[in-house]
């Protein structure tokens, strides 16, 4: 027959009970914070995981209010006693109804502690309540962000007198310190997201805002020069077309899209006899058309573009064995963007009509730019092109 054991056993097997409640409570509430979406739901889960193995009759958290009576919003609770809360006015203001270890917790932000509720002087305004549903104890944790702002009261309540120790407290402030890291967490996280949207937002209006001022250079450009109409948007579809086969980067492919859209700005300082010479040029006109894209260069250079627009116009004629001009760049010195618009700028010409000569057709666009593979032009562009076109139906529009 097992002997009866002792009051002080009694009580060690009590508070090793109670910790271990805490201890699954704990576990519980970072199992589910993981999955919360946001703070409503945070609050929910620290009251269900605090109440779910019946260690304590009653959890809840309290907003504090800024208004008149300096108000403790009941924002969240669960357990077996939440009739408690029904119409509770509580507050953490120096007044009767700021005494409880909640409103005195976030006053001084300090863990507080109430045994015999129900016949504690604090509790004289809620102590029917308190008899009515078996309320014994009750502690209160200060709930804190990183900065030490007191957001939030955790108050719990236990069946049994005095049921709160010093085991238990300490677990239940480290419990007050993950639901406040919680809560950081999510606001940090709505900051990040609302931040990134207007981000965004703002991107995408100086997006249009850079197309719209190209779009207009592109359209002052070409009313110059009426056989090559068109040729800039063109060139810049194909040039698209080629970098998504490419597996390009779609942000890094709008900056090529622009690039493309004025690669011929710098020929608005060529004459327009020069442009519209049906014949072949002769060496002087032949130079003056050669610094088009250094003319564009230092056009598009103050322009803040966020991708290399203007870099890209500058070497959009150089070619990989250094043949190009206006630098004479070779290899690697050249750009992906420019070697694509290079690419994407010999079909657009040779496939269309020219002063100087009838359109000779896609067919031909495509043996003119595998004959120039790979000494001057990059052999993964123009083979990307060529599935293009070839693959994936690709036509210029008008």
């Amino acid at each position: 027959m097992p002997l009866p054991m002792s009051h002080e056993d009694e009580e060690l097997l009590l508070q090793l009970e109670r910790s271990n409640w805490t201890l699954a409570a704990i576990n519980a509430f970072h199992a589910m914070m993981i999955r919360t979406a946001d703070e409503q739901a945070l609050y929910n889960v620290a009251c269900e995981a605090l109440t779910s193995k019946g260690a304590f009759a009653l959890a809840w958290v309290g907003l504090p209010r800024q208004d008149a009576e300096s108000s403790l919003e009941v924002r969240a609770c669960a357990g077996t006693s939440v009739g408690y809360l029904e119409d509770i006015q509580i507050s953490w203001a120096e007044c009767e109804r700021g005494g409880t270890p909640s409103g005195r917790a976030v006053r001084t932000g300090q863990v507080q502690f109430a045994d015999h509720i129900q016949s504690n002087r604090d509790f004289r305004p809620w102590r029917a309540r308190a008899i009515q549903f078996g309320l014994h104890s009750n502690v209160a944790l200060p709930v804190r962000l990183v900065d030490g702002e007191v957001v939030a009261v955790l108050s719990l309540y236990s069946n049994v007198p005095a049921a709160f120790g010093t085991t238990e407290a300490s677990l239940l402030v480290r419990f007050a310190e993950d639901l406040g890291y919680g809560l950081q967490t999510l606001r940090t996280r709505a900051a990040y997201e609302t931040a990134l949207a207007e981000t965004r937002k703002q991107t995408r209006n100086i997006e249009g805002l850079l197309e719209g001022s190209v779009q207009a250079l592109g359209a002052a450009l070409e009313k110059r020069d009426p056989y090559t109409a068109g040729h800039q948007q063109r060139v810049a579809s194909l040039s698209v077309a080629i970098a998504q086969e490419m597996g390009m980067d779609p942000d890094r492919t709008q900056g090529l899209r622009l690039a493309a859209l004025v690669h011929d700005l710098g020929k608005i300082q060529v004459p327009s006899e020069i442009l519209v010479k049906p014949g072949r040029l002769n060496e002087f006109e032949w130079k003056m058309l050669q610094e088009h894209p250094s003319v564009g260069f230092e056009i598009l250079r103050p322009v803040g573009y966020p991708w290399p627009v203007a870099q890209a116009v500058l070497q959009h004629h150089e070619r990989l064995d250094g043949s190009g001009y206006p630098q004479g760049l070779k290899g690697d010195q050249i750009s992906t963007e420019a070697r694509i618009i290079g690419v994407a700028d010999i079909v657009e010409s040779v496939s269309s009509h020219r002063p100087y000569r009838a359109a000779l057709g896609l067919d031909h666009a495509l043996a003119e730019i595998r004959r120039l593979a790979p000494l001057q032009l990059d052999p993964l562009v123009v083979a990307a092109c060529e599935r293009v076109i070839r693959d994936r139906g690709f036509q210029f529009g008008p």
